[in-house]
């Protein structure tokens, strides 16, 4: 029952945003009793007062001490009439800051909720709460109930702490808090401009170690702020670590700011500071390592703040000194650093919740970088003092500056000839890498470059740029494949060519290792995903500095099959009897380099034709500039490229000539052609057969096994198979059939026969590798197993069947990632649940 008369808010209008806040004439209650919200709010309505449990007045906003520490979870309720009628199509109630976790229910119904009520860790615990109601929840010109269950995360500390609680029109409250966290958001982009300012007079001027310091406070302040912002909950990051770091910036803050006063004004370092930093720097190392925010808070308020008190000591005896030197810096500064500590002490006794006031450091920031610039603004008077000065002996001053323009042209020239030089032997050791050593007579392979960067060096023109071409040929499970690579590495000139150098040097050791020894057993797949990986490793170890772009590929040469991977490179071109088309429709890799990139490997295959061509350009074949110089339009249309291969016929210089009649190049400019012409036509076997008695042998036999006649069916499909050798329809049944008989020895002759002619056939692979599992050859069948993954990664029985292997190989991280997506595909597969249960067993 509760122990106080109830107040019921009674209000006009949604109109416009109506405060909830308690005042004199209604308030809030609090109950540590346990009651279910739903069924206390439809009783209350239904109108039953006499409730079981104890409440009392809560103001809010504002901290609720519990009397009890072992109270884990308490209920807030507000009472409300609501008018008859409003304009507001959609309604929304805006709860402040609540500590810890909550879920808020408006007559019995859930209207929304912030953090996992199971955790025992802080969730959001200062995040802006707005929940839109639903339409037609509020009794109009009746009364209203809104419940709130709040998990704590302090000991004695739970509720709504800060900020305001309201309801009305949902477009006005979303828009005064955006409008809110935009202006903060402003202030942010001053903070960070100034910051980032100061560390570039930093670095341009080192000996000035004020500047390092202070663009160190004002990043600093701009992460600390960022960090009180609502903003931060849209980036995803864990709550535990974004108050980390806000705990260790307001540690290093202060002490900063006192290291800036004291190089500013040329004093040194004492045994005091040095003991008072060190300090400092061990709570800024506990911070690190803790993740107990209770820690944190503890030690913040009764240790950092307090020792703030000696930081500002000492700032401000460095500014009182140099005031009494009469340095008017010194004042200035001064003054914006008492604003700031009046703010900063506000915004303290909020945070403590001595007292309900808005945080006001951000804004009174401004004012402290307003007494910077009135310093700058007394160092550029004093600068026109001393150009006055010079001024008086012109002349002198001019001949000087022309003798020091004339050395540092002289200085810039001889820049300009060691940079070309530079450039020189970074192509000499470029051009080697990046060369056509393809020397098959079926597959062809023809290069086209032009780098954008040239330059001359010793009377020659020379290029250099980040596109490269490399083609080779290797030798892979007793087959003959031509291989290629596209590259386009990021950036333009010295650090394009930087990419280049790398991956060609890579490649190319890849390409020399690849006829060594065991290199030579392994599939094209494999083949293509190692040396992806490996490409993809070195890149990634330059942590963001250097990515590149890539066609990789194989063409066997028996049959012309391509296998390649496409890493966020222009898509390839098939140009067949005239015509040029995409063979793909979609990105799935980003550049190498990109971290996890291997996640997303896919192999892509296709057949070739006799006669076919293929066409692989970088980036450069598209981004061109068309119209006129002074628009600077860039081409947007990539089927351009299309037409201008045909315009050209196929042939990469009379390519090059038709784009350059559409636009100019802004980018490096690289073309590959790949040529198939077997010495003859190679038949297709798959349902071409003509002959009559096959077909009639094919179709009896296939009659006779689905009527159980299964001698006299594989007799005449052995028949059919003798007419018609590489008949896929009958090496897919006898495959199947010996399958499902358990005769995995002859099942698996069938799968390898078609493998021959159809390497590119992810179902065939996974046939394969099963047989292979059951006669126990498990390494055999995880290779067949992974090269049918490679070229669809979605084939869930593979993924079924891979795992499964994987299991019995004791490769367990493996198989469990495998069966995981096999479950992500297909979440009731009663076989992969099986292999799954296996793992676990396990």
């Amino acid at each position: 029952m509760a122990n106080f008369a109830e107040s019921v808010q009674k209000i006009l209008s949604f109109d416009i945003p109506v405060s909830l806040d308690s005042s004199k004439t209604h308030g809030w209650e609090i109950t540590t009793s346990v009651l279910d919200p739903v069924s206390y709010s439809l009783s209350y309505l239904e109108g039953k007062r006499d409730f079981p449990f104890q409440s009392e007045t809560y103001k809010v906003p504002g901290i609720h001490k519990l009397k009890d520490e072992s109270v884990e979870k308490v209920t807030i309720i507000k009472k409300f009439i609501a008018p008859k009628d409003w304009k507001a199509l959609s309604l929304s109630i805006r709860l402040g800051t609540i500590n810890d976790k909550d879920r808020a229910y408006l007559n019995g119904q859930l209207i929304g909720g912030t953090g996992d009520m199971n955790s025992t860790l802080p969730q959001a615990y200062d995040k802006i709460r707005v929940y839109q109601i639903p339409n037609g929840l509020i009794r109009k010109g009746q009364e209203n109930i809104l419940v709130i269950q709040v998990k704590k995360f302090f000991l004695k500390e739970v509720g709504i702490e800060q900020d305001r609680t309201e309801i009305g029109d949902s477009v006005v409250i979303l828009k005064d808090l955006l409008r809110a966290e935009y202006i903060k958001t402003f202030l942010l982009m001053i903070y960070l401009t100034v910051g980032g300012y100061f560390l570039f007079l930093y670095i341009r001027r080192r000996a000035d170690r004020e500047n390092l310091y202070y663009g160190l406070f004002t990043i600093l302040f701009f992460l600390y702020q960022f960090l009180r912002n609502q903003i931060k909950y849209d980036l995803g990051i864990e709550f535990i670590h974004m108050k980390k770091m806000e705990y260790i910036i307001l540690t290093v803050l202060i002490p900063v700011f006192a290291n800036f006063i004291r190089v500013y004004f040329k004093y040194r370092r004492n045994l005091f500071l040095n003991i008072l930093d060190g300090s400092y720097i061990c709570f800024t190392i506990f911070y690190f390592f803790s993740n107990n925010v209770l820690y944190y808070n503890l030690l913040n308020q009764h240790v950092v703040q307090y020792g703030w008190l000696l930081y500002i000591g000492i700032i401000l005896y460095y500014l009182i000194r140099r005031i009494a030197q009469k340095d008017r810096d010194a004042l200035f500064i001064l003054i914006g650093v008492l604003v700031i500590v009046v703010a900063g002490v506000l915004d303290i006794l909020g945070a403590r919740n001595i007292i309900v006031f808005p945080r006001v450091v951000g804004y009174a920031f401004l004012l402290f970088i307003l007494s910077i610039a009135t310093i700058l603004a007394n160092k550029f008077v004093r600068l026109n003092e001393e150009v006055e000065e010079l001024n008086e002996d012109l002349e002198k001053k001019v001949e000087q500056r022309t003798e020091e323009l004339k050395q540092s042209l002289e200085q810039v020239n001889r820049l300009k000839v060691q940079q070309d030089a530079d450039y020189f032997l970074t192509s000499l050791l470029i051009n080697p890498l990046s060369s056509n050593k393809n020397t098959s007579e079926i597959v062809k392979t023809e290069f086209y470059t032009k780098q954008k960067k040239s330059f001359e060096f010793k009377g020659k023109t020379y290029e250099i740029g980040g596109d490269i071409l490399i083609s080779g040929n290797v030798e892979l499970s007793g087959k003959k494949y031509v291989v290629f690579v596209n590259g386009d590495a990021m950036g333009k000139s010295i650090q394009g060519a930087g990419g280049a150098l790398v991956m060609g040097t890579v490649f190319n050791t890849i390409l020399t290792r690849s006829g060594i020894g065991s290199q030579k057993e392994k599939s094209p797949e494999r083949w293509l995903k190692e040396a992806f990986l490996e490409l993809q490793k070195i890149f990634e170890s330059f942590d963001g500095s250097m990515y590149i772009s890539i066609v990789l590929g194989l063409v066997e040469e028996s049959s012309g099959l391509l296998y390649y991977i496409n890493a966020e490179h222009p898509w390839t071109v098939l140009y067949r009897d005239g015509v040029a088309s995409y063979i793909e429709e979609e990105l799935t890799l980003r550049k190498i380099g990109i971290p996890e990139n291997e996640q997303y490997l896919t192999i892509k295959t296709f057949r070739m034709l006799p006669g076919d061509t293929i066409v692989i350009g970088s980036d450069g074949r598209d981004d061109l500039l068309i119209g006129k110089e002074e628009d600077r339009i860039i081409n947007e249309d990539q089927d351009q490229f299309l037409r201008r291969v045909e315009e050209g016929l196929g042939d990469l210089r009379e390519v090059y000539g038709r784009i350059l009649n559409f636009g100019r190049l802004v980018d490096d400019f690289t073309l590959l052609k790949i040529t198939y012409h077997p010495q003859k036509a190679i038949p297709n076997f798959a349902d071409s057969f003509s002959d009559s008695s096959y077909r009639e042998i094919l179709s009896q036999g296939k009659e006779l096994l689905q009527t159980n006649r299964v001698s006299e069916g594989l007799d005449s499909l052995k028949k059919a198979l003798e007419l018609n050798p590489k008949s896929e329809p009958v090496l897919k049944i006898l495959g199947r059939f010996y399958l499902k008989e358990r005769d995995y020895a002859k099942s698996i002759g069938y799968w390898e026969t078609l493998l021959d002619f159809n390497a590119d056939s992810s179902e065939f692979l996974y046939y394969a590798s099963m047989c292979y599992k059951m006669l126990k050859l498990y390494q055999k069948a995880a290779d067949l197993g992974e090269r049918a993954y490679l070229q669809d990664p979605l084939h869930i029985q593979n993924l079924i069947n891979l795992a499964d292997i994987y299991r019995i190989l004791n490769v367990l991280p493996r198989a469990k990632g495998l069966i995981e997506k096999a479950l992500n595909l297909d979440p009731k597969n009663a076989k992969a649940l099986q292999v799954r249960s296996s793992l676990e067993a396990d």
